[in-house]
């Protein structure tokens, strides 16, 4: 049973970037439990949790909030360190990995999907991810650039590839740093996850002259972990209702903007999602920033980013 102790993950299955940390969740063997959000707005549960923050995945503890993977992933390696996703001497490496594979790589990926699927999604879809993005969701325009785009995206399966072959000569290449899973390789399984969800045909197609590859992805697919609980997003809002977030101590270090704890600030993506969330400031280094929120559904609660990705100005 769900308390506010336990992990909980708001996503939905079809979700990437959800996948990233399901996936980190079976690695380290974590017992957690799930809301299952809808893929589009609203979610009248969680917004009280996020401030207004809609980009999927949130995790959850009690009262304190992570949104975006760069901090849920940071979070879980802090907290529950015992099996461990960090190669050691590649620290930072792996989050520079997934500005390439949220990124470029994902961007490929999004095209060829839909510019494949693109005639058969929802009209409520395409508009909230016009919402979403700030752009408009022209499956035409996919559909031109989708050839193109499908050659990007087999140009980037195949680093993978020369990864894990230069790993074998060197008699350590199950994985892409090493002998072990580590943050990297869930980077990376992202966009391969994706694809292989969605358009088998061309991903499997990719994967014939990526043996190593493939063989990497059955690995880390067939990885065993704890099935999750699933609980209703009222449950979720009533366990952080009366929990205290963590404790966390006022400060901040070398803040360019001259950021002090007590502020009102706002934070937002600096790509899309551009929903500006604003709180109390009470922590910011160079890697997270905690705002303290306040609300009738939530009472008080912490609400964690990352720095990178994200912007910050006083409210």
């Amino acid at each position: 049973m769900a308390d506010a102790r336990s992990v909980i993950l708001h996503e939905y299955p079809t979700s990437p970037f959800a996948e990233k940390v399901r996936l980190a969740l079976k690695l380290k063997n974590l017992a957690y439990s799930r809301v299952e959000i809808p893929v589009i707005m609203p979610r009248p549960d969680l917004m009280p949790l996020t401030g207004g923050y809609r980009r999927t995945p949130v995790m959850q503890i009690g009262a304190d909030i992570y949104c975006d993977t760069a901090i849920i992933l940071r979070e879980l390696e802090t907290r529950f360190a015992t099996v461990s996703l960090r190669t050691p001497g590649q620290e930072g490496l792996s989050q520079m990995v997934a500005g390439w594979t949220d990124g470029r790589w994902f961007q490929s990926s999004v095209a060829v999907i839909f510019g494949a699927i693109g005639d058969s999604v929802p009209d409520a879809f395409k508009k909230d991810r016009e919402e979403l993005s700030g752009r408009p969701f022209d499956t035409e325009a996919m559909k031109q650039v989708a050839p193109m785009m499908r050659d990007q995206w087999r140009a980037r399966l195949m680093l993978l590839e020369e990864r894990l072959q230069a790993g074998r000569g060197a008699g350590a290449g199950n994985y892409l740093i090493g002998a072990k899973p580590g943050f990297v390789d869930v980077h990376a399984y992202m966009n391969v996850w994706f694809m292989m969800n969605t358009l088998p045909d061309f991903a499997n197609t990719c994967l014939e002259a990526a043996p190593l590859t493939r063989a990497w992805y059955d690995r880390l697919t067939e990885a065993e972990g704890q099935e999750p609980e699933t609980i209703s997003s009222r449950a979720a809002l009533d366990i952080a209702k009366p929990a205290a977030p963590r404790l966390v101590m006022a400060s901040t270090v070398n803040e360019p903007q001259g950021f002090a704890p007590g502020e009102t600030v706002a934070v937002a993506p600096d790509d899309y999602g551009q929903v500006w969330v604003e709180g109390e400031l009470v922590h910011a280094d160079a890697q997270r920033i905690v705002l303290q929120r306040t609300s009738p559904e939530a009472e008080t609660i912490h609400v964690h980013f990352p720095r990178a990705g994200f912007l910050v100005r006083r409210a």
